[in-house]
């Protein structure tokens, strides 16, 4: 991080993206997931692991 601010490189990439719209999508996206995991780990697996002990 020291070495990227002393060499101030041009990152012309960067200029037509918005950080903050960038940062936001990444934070909901990551939060959709672990919504869809945690509803997974709660209805979805339990109810599958008692149909798998249910058969011989």
């Amino acid at each position: 991080m020291i070495l990227m601010i002393y060499i101030k490189p041009e990152l012309t990439w960067v200029k037509g993206i918005a950080l903050t719209d960038l940062f936001a999508t990444v934070i909901g996206v990551l939060f959709v997931i672990t919504v869809v995991w945690k509803a997974y780990q709660e209805f979805w697996k339990p109810k599958r692991d008692q149909a798998k002990k249910r058969q011989p």
